[in-house]
């Protein structure tokens, strides 16, 4: 209860806070909830509105604040409460019926924790606060929640004392909240003071719980006083310089001065480290006589009076603790160590070096405490574990993991006063981890120390807490005030309103004006208080002191105003400038130096950033170029834009080489292995290899080249430089083991692979570089014939760019900085000094040199005489031709001058010679440039290709290494499953085994009562048969209307039981737990109620004429027996079904159970068939040809998901057969052709004796018909026909002579064609089979351009091919018509024809 009051006030104190908003904005929409009076909206913004949107606009009708963002909204069942989740873990409850009520429900908060703290006595409860504000109770022995409450302000830090059940806590505003835990279920806060301007960085008690210590980055340390009975008042504080970092304190003595160490961070850059400590002893006495402390209005401490000392750490450190005997342990950033360091005795600053470090933690940061009694150094770190030493052996450590370093870590941990529990809080985890010790009997020696200082440190404080516990109970609950902060905003600015216009109606008057002292705002911190205090008492003791410089001011003001007017008039070159009025040039100084300061500033800022950039840069050198095996760098085509690029290579470490080598050996073992046990088995299997050497000779070749076959290998690496006989085959990788292995193995490969091609890289790189320098000498040579030429053209000279070169880019030139370089005064006085340094030297050597005299002398300035200075020089002209006219020269002159002029011709000659010599030089040596480039392109071309297959194969074997890791998290996956789907079977077999047994009994119990109620019913049917035995002296017609009343019942009683036995199975079917009880437990009330109901009917008015009372009441006795007996019945009817239901729920729960365990064997059963698939099915991994897959492409990518990997004796098997079913296909179809040849043949010869018939018809015909003709008359007579037929016999033997005479002549003509045509033939043939050859590389061409044309197009235009090959198909098709209409018209047209003849008329002559 507690609990869930203090989270009620935490609410209402919020809704009081927050303002009511009625507009929407962005996020106010997340999650809807439509009601009768309107539509209920939530968002981001923690306000739940009702909106009207029955009109045209939408307006707020209503709104409410939750106080945290809203994530969902549902109504009751009767839509008259709305139930609001948060984001934060937390449901409130509106209520319709009170408008703009909320109560928290429940609120569940998974917020990150700021802090941990154990709570006086220290071994039995704990303290934890969250960021969002909530502060809970745990039990330190089984971890359970014992009570919470909300402070309503985010939470920073959170201490507990150990005098007294008093928690303190500090927020992020802060504020300094101080809880009463002596009722851990119900946690109040008793007070709240403003400590700090900004958020309370840590908090820390002493021993004995007298002070209390708070830091924060606003440049002051308080020191309050900690126990209740003081009120908690603030004690002093002392200045410091930066943000508190972490607090450290410890007590010598009982009752003794507090030693506090702060580590203090005073680099605004660095925020987690700390670079300086705070050493002070605050005396007990401090709490009683403060004034002997303290100096000043703020209450500053005195240095001698706390010892005060200021040190730097050598090198800057996250948290450090402090021990009784003066040494600080602190975990350095240097090395990520724990350092050790010794106070020095001297109070003057200075800095500590550490006498000792040790092994830290892993990661970077984390923070250390001492234990209570001084001998154990806990820390942690991010990397999530905790570590704990000895201070006698600080380099055993022991160490435990807490919490997951990819959250970072643990964040804040304590130990209990006996330092038996350690607790520790996650960085970002939002969980509380404990600890506790399992000692060995040597750790139990020690943790006794531990035990008994807890012991008597409790001893010590148990009255005093006693006492400090009853005041802090005593204390009323803090509240939140009423005040709002819009009307102190409203009053201040009415107060700083009145301000400004009381200061500008006294400077018009020119009168006195007192500035007014500052008034608090609403929450005015504790250093606010007192700089207000000496505020108001400096301007009580310097009132009349300060009225009087008010007025010289203002004399100064007016004089200094009348000179400004008189300056305005006096001519300009009289005028005074401006600043020349400024009195005040101490803070016209100031400022200039301020801005000095700035500069300085600003460019030792500058400084920084370039430090740090020249660092990371240093860091991505090491990393990315000094680690590299081989550097990345490219080569650059001269003519074109190709590139290609090597391979960077990182060293492989050792921990690499030696799982490669371990695998190596594995494999070759294996091998060996392998080997045995084929000699073994060769052994044993000899004489039957001898029988069947052929087949066993066949097939261990077939299985060499498969073996060896990189289509069956699934790369081409081998022929790369990435061969290894240690590879597994791919039909062998059948364990998780092998596959790992091979992964190991084929990464080697694949470095292999990289190292070859780096090999050709290099060469063709080292030739480049010799190309270029071969270009750059004759580069020189081509400028020199220009030169001489006095012709300007470029000169192309290729470089080496950044790509080829990436040295380059680690330095930077002086032409690659656009900008003008800052020169100093120093870098320019140096600079001028070694310019006239070279000066000098220069004049120096321009002196009487000897040997350069002597040459000039001697040579003319040169050792060498070339041609071309030569043909430079000119011809010097005679005299006399610039001077006399051609008439007046002499012979002399004349011959002179032709001379000259030959001369002159002979020196043009000549320098046309060597200007075309140099032309031609120049031709050459652009020419050898272009052959050598191109030359060198076409072996960056042939590396190109070399890069494109070597990529192929890297990827070809990357492939395999990712089917291998994709198998093995198969593998581990159902392994998984496999093991979740054994522990749900194992827990249904238990829970069979349960309902089983609950089934047995609740059978054996329904059975026994079912006995029960037949005995009951039996009894009931007796009393009812019995009756009129009870009357045998009474008349039949008198027993007759007994047995009628005997039989009446009350009738309202009886509806509304019907009415409710018939409503309640309808009931009990909606499942609310808090609808009606079922009849049977209703039964009891029921008999009661007709009881008291059948009273009436007992009355003595009801008796009939003719009976007696006696026989009356002892009807009715028997009528009441056999009531109760009615009800007893129903009662156990009722109670039977309910039982009856009950058993058939069982069962049915049985039945379910029964399912659910065959449903999970049966997934057993099928996650075992694809286990077995999964290892047998192995996926591999071919190489193929165009034209050896036959599957039929999808666009670009071929997908293999249906095919099916045959071996090639199994298709010769199926063309064997497909041969020998053709085979006899053929030999029936030859039978077939036979038999209906012979059908044909016997047509023919019908057909035959018909024609026959008709032709000797025909000829007796004629014969009839013939007409006796002279040369018939002859023929007839002539008796010597064998001298005529002789003479006929010779005529065509002399004719058959010359046409064999003349038939030899053609054959031979034709042999001699026919030779000459075999010539042709083979001439031909030898054409088509170079034909051929090429046709087969053009079909392979046209194969890939169609298979690039199909791929590409989808991407082309629409350009009418298909509509062109419609027309062509629609055209074949048409022909294919016609042809066909002709053929059946020729068939048609021979039919006509035989059945026209078939009419003709027979012309046979009739006999008369």
């Amino acid at each position: 209860m507690g609990m869930q009051d203090s989270d009620n006030r935490a609410a209402e104190a919020i809704t009081k806070a927050a303002p009511t908003v009625h507009d929407i904005r962005e996020g106010s929409l997340q999650c809807i909830a439509l009601h009768h009076d309107g539509l209920y909206v939530g968002g981001e913004d923690g306000v739940v509105r009702c909106l009207d949107v029955t009109g045209a606009t939408i307006q707020v009708m209503e709104s409410f604040l939750v106080g945290s963002p809203i994530s969902s909204l549902s109504w009751s069942l009767y839509y008259n409460k709305l139930a609001i989740g948060s984001t934060k873990g937390s449901i409130h409850i509106h209520d319709i019926a009170k408008a703009s009520s909320i109560e928290p429900l429940f609120e569940i908060h998974f917020g990150n924790f700021v802090g941990i703290d154990v709570i006086s006595p220290g071994t039995i409860h704990c303290v934890s606060a969250r960021e969002d504000g909530r502060v809970q109770i745990w039990t330190i022995e089984d971890s359970q929640l014992c009570g919470s409450c909300m402070i309503g302000s985010p939470v920073s830090c959170i201490a507990s004392s150990l005098s007294s059940s008093l928690v303190a806590v500090g927020s992020l505003s802060g504020h300094l909240y101080l809880i009463d835990a002596s009722n851990p279920e119900r946690l109040r806060v008793v007070q709240r003071i403003h400590v700090h301007r900004s958020a309370i960085l840590e908090l820390s008690f002493d021993q004995e719980g007298r002070f209390l210590f708070s830091g924060s980055d606003d440049g002051h340390l308080f020191v309050l006083d900690a126990r209740p009975s003081n009120g908690f008042k603030i004690l002093g504080q002392t200045p410091i310089e930066g943000l508190v970092n972490s607090l450290s304190t410890v007590t010598e003595s009982k009752h003794g001065p507090v030693k506090l160490l702060a580590t203090i961070n005073t680099r605004p850059t660095q925020q987690d480290t700390a670079d300086k400590c705070l050493y002070m002893k605050v005396p007990d006495q401090a709490c009683s006589n403060i004034t002997d402390y303290v100096a000043g209005p703020k209450c500053e401490f005195k240095d001698d009076a706390i010892n005060r000392m200021s040190l730097t750490f050598d090198h800057p450190v996250y948290s450090a603790a402090i021990s009784t005997s003066g040494v600080i342990y602190a975990l350095s950033s240097d090395g990520r160590k724990l350092n050790k360091y010794n106070i020095p005795n001297m109070k003057s600053d200075q800095e500590l070096a550490p006498e000792e470090s040790y092994q830290g933690h892993e990661l970077s940061g984390g923070s250390v405490i001492m234990s209570h009694h001084q001998r154990w150094i806990i820390s942690s770190s991010p990397d999530g574990r905790i570590s704990i030493r000895d201070v006698d052996s600080p380099d055993q450590v022991v160490t435990m993991p807490a919490h997951s370093y990819q959250l970072f870590g643990t964040y804040q941990l304590c130990l209990s006063i006996d330092a038996l529990s350690i607790l520790s809080c996650g960085a970002q985890d939002g969980t509380v981890a404990c600890f506790s010790w399992n000692f060995t009997p040597a750790g139990q020696t020690k943790a006794a120390r531990s035990i008994e200082s807890a012991r008597s440190h409790k001893a010590m404080l148990q009255a005093g807490r006693k006492r400090e516990n009853e005041i802090l109970a005593a204390m009323q609950e803090w509240k939140l005030p009423s005040i709002r902060p819009s009307e102190l905003d409203v009053t201040e600015k009415k107060n700083q309103e009145k301000a400004r216009q009381a200061l500008e109606t006294a400077l018009e008057a020119d009168e006195l004006y007192t500035t007014p002292t500052p008034n608090l705002g609403m929450d005015p911190t504790w250093m606010d208080m007192k700089e207000l205090e000496a505020i108001r008492e400096e301007d009580l003791e310097y009132s009349e002191v300060k009225t009087g410089l008010r007025s010289e001011i203002r004399e100064l003001r007016r004089t200094i105003q009348s000179m400004m007017k008189t300056n305005v008039g006096l001519p300009e070159i009289e005028q005074l400038g401006q600043h020349e009025f400024n009195l005040d040039t101490e803070e016209q100084q100031r400022l200039q130096e301020e801005g000095d300061k700035q500069v300085q500033q600003v460019r030792e800022e500058m400084e920084l950033e370039d430090l740090s950039k020249l660092y990371l840069r240093d860091v991505i050198l090491k990393e990315c170029w000094e680690s590299m095996k081989v550097k990345g760098r490219s080569i650059k085509a001269f003519h074109s834009v190709m590139e290609v690029s090597n391979y960077p290579m990182r060293e492989r470490t050792q921990a690499e080489l030696e799982e490669l080598a371990f695998v190596t050996k594995l494999r070759e073992i294996e091998k060996a292995e392998i080997d045995a046990r084929k000699e073994i088995l060769d052994i044993q299997k000899q004489p039957a290899e001898k029988e069947g050497t052929g087949e066993v000779d066949e097939e261990s070749e077939e299985g060499v080249e498969a073996g060896d076959n990189p289509s069956t290998s699934g790369s081409l690496g081998a022929q790369y430089g990435g061969e290894n006989h240690l590879l597994y085959s791919q039909f062998e990788l059948n364990t998780a083991p092998q596959k790992r292995n091979q992964i190991i193995l084929v990464q080697d490969a694949v470095h292999r692979i990289k190292q070859s091609f780096n090999k050709s890289f290099d060469e063709v790189y080292r030739q480049r570089e010799q190309e270029i320098a071969r270009i750059g000498d004759k580069n020189q040579r081509i400028a020199k014939i220009l030169e001489d030429l006095k012709t300007t053209e470029n000169i192309w000279q290729p470089q080496m760019d950044s790509e080829e070169k990436p040295e380059k880019l680690l330095t930077v030139d002086d032409s690659e900085v656009k900008v003008e370089k800052f020169i100093t005064a120093e870098q320019q006085a140096k600079l001028d000094a070694e310019a006239v340094a070279e000066e000098e030297r220069k004049l120096s050597e321009k002196g009487d040199n000897v040997r350069d005299r002597a040459l000039t002398m001697m040579m003319g300035g040169v050792l060498e005489i070339k041609k071309e200075d030569e043909l430079k020089k000119d011809i010097a002209v005679p005299a006399f031709i610039a001077g006399k006219p051609q008439d007046d020269w002499t012979e002399e002159e004349q011959k002179t001058a032709k001379e000259y002029e030959q001369m002159v011709k002979e020196l043009n000659d000549e320098r046309e010679k060597y200007r075309k010599t140099l032309d031609a030089e120049l031709k050459k040596l652009q020419t050898i440039i272009a052959d050598t480039t191109s030359h060198f392109d076409d072996k960056l071309l042939n590396l190109f290709e070399k890069k494109i297959k070597t990529e192929m194969v890297i990827f070809q074997e990357e492939l395999k290494m990712l089917r291998l890791n994709r198998s093995l998290l198969i593998e581990e996956e159902l392994d998984s499953r496999e093991q979740e789907l054994n522990r749900q079977l194992e827990v249904q077999k238990s829970l069979k085994v349960d309902i089983s047994h609950s089934v047995v009994n609740a059978k054996k119990i329904v059975d026994e009562f079912r006995d029960v109620y037949d005995i009951q019913v039996a009894e009931d049917k007796i009393l009812d048969k019995g009756f009129k035995k009870e009357f045998p002296d009474i008349h039949p017609i008198l027993v007759d209307q007994l047995y009628k009343l005997f039989k009446r019942r009350p009738r309202g009683l009886r509806k509304d039981l019907q009415g409710s036995m018939s409503e309640g199975p309808q009931r009990s079917m909606t499942g609310n737990p808090y609808d009606e009880r079922p009849l049977s437990a209703r039964q009891p009330c029921t008999t009661e109620s007709l009881l008291r109901a059948l009273d009436e009917l007992d009355s003595e008015t009801h008796i009939p004429e003719g009976i007696e009372p006696p026989t009356w009441k002892h009807m009715c006795e028997l009528r009441r027996d056999k009531l109760i007996s009615e009800q007893e019945v129903k009662a156990e009817a009722l109670t039977l079904a309910d039982m009856n239901a009950f058993l058939q729920n069982r069962q049915d729960e049985d039945t379910a159970v029964k399912n659910k365990m065959d449903g999970i064997l049966a997934a057993l059963n099928r996650l075992r068939e694809d286990r077995m698939r999964f290892t047998c099915n192995l996926e591999i991994q071919l190489v193929l040809k165009q034209g050896q897959v036959e599957v039929e492409s999808d666009d670009f990518i071929q997908v293999f998901d249906d095919c099916v990997l045959l071996h090639r004796s199994v298709i010769e098997d199926l063309n064997a057969s497909i041969r020998q079913l053709g085979d006899q296909k053929l030999s029936k179809m030859v039978e077939s052709k036979d038999f209906r040849k012979g059908i044909h043949i016997l047509e023919w010869e019908y057909k035959k004796m018909i024609m026959e018939i008709e032709d000797l018809l025909n000829k007796l015909k004629e014969i009839q018909m013939l007409k006796v003709s002279r040369d018939l008359q002859e023929y007839l007579n002539d008796g010597d026909q064998e001298s005529k037929r002789q003479q006929e016999m010779m005529t065509l033997e002399q004719t058959l002579e010359t046409q064999k005479k003349h038939h030899k002549k053609h054959v031979e003509d034709r042999k001699k064609t026919y030779n000459k045509l075999r010539k042709q033939i083979r001439v031909k043939e030898e054409e088509n089979s170079h034909m051929d050859e090429e046709l087969k590389e053009m079909n392979v061409c046209v194969a890939e351009r169609k298979h690039v044309d199909d791929s590409n197009a989808s991407a082309r235009s629409n350009t009418g091919a298909e509509k062109r090959m419609q027309n062509i198909v629609q055209r074949r098709k048409l022909v294919d018509l016609a042809k066909a209409q002709a053929q059946e018209i020729a068939v048609l047209r021979a039919e006509v024809e035989r059945l026209r003849m078939r009419t003709f008329p027979a012309l046979v002559q009739v006999e008369h």
